[in-house]
């Protein structure tokens, strides 16, 4: 059978979000395709992201742990044959940036379900815009098909 996530990871099943965090980096930085020339690494990395991707985020942990494990401690049954990294996750999971996770309070960042307030106020102003925008053009087909 294969490992699970925790097993992955490194961790027990009720690590907290730090712990899966604090893991994950350490070992990203040791499986690095970048910095691990091994033949291996890349696969290794890409199944640490793919655990820490599922653990990080609470709704899909939730879904991991109550589908995927069963009582007695075993491991995965079938949860990663969906999964594929995103497009992006060369940028979120880049070497420097995985290495650069903490901030000058020593806190840990980082990852794809850990984005800056300045981001997410971003994200929410252009989707009103564009929503706006069509609302717009909407009204403008509207009124000139009269």
């Amino acid at each position: 059978m294969s490992p699970s996530y925790y097993d992955i990871l490194q961790i027990n099943q009720e690590a907290s979000r730090d712990e899966i965090k604090k893991s994950f980096r350490i070992l990203a930085l040791k499986y690095h395709p970048d910095k691990n020339k091994s033949s291996d690494s890349k696969e290794k990395f890409l199944k640490i992201v793919e655990a820490y991707e599922v653990l990080s985020d609470e709704g899909s942990r939730k879904k991991y742990d109550s589908l995927f494990l069963r009582d007695t401690g075993d491991s995965v049954y079938n949860f990663r044959t969906n999964w594929t990294p995103s497009a992006d996750y060369t940028r979120y999971y880049s070497y420097n940036e995985i290495k650069n996770w903490y901030n000058k309070n020593n806190d840990l960042r980082g990852g794809m379900w850990d984005i800056g307030e300045k981001a997410n106020s971003g994200m929410w102003k252009t989707t009103l815009i564009l929503f706006g925008s069509l609302g717009v053009v909407t009204l403008l087909i509207v009124v000139l098909s009269k």
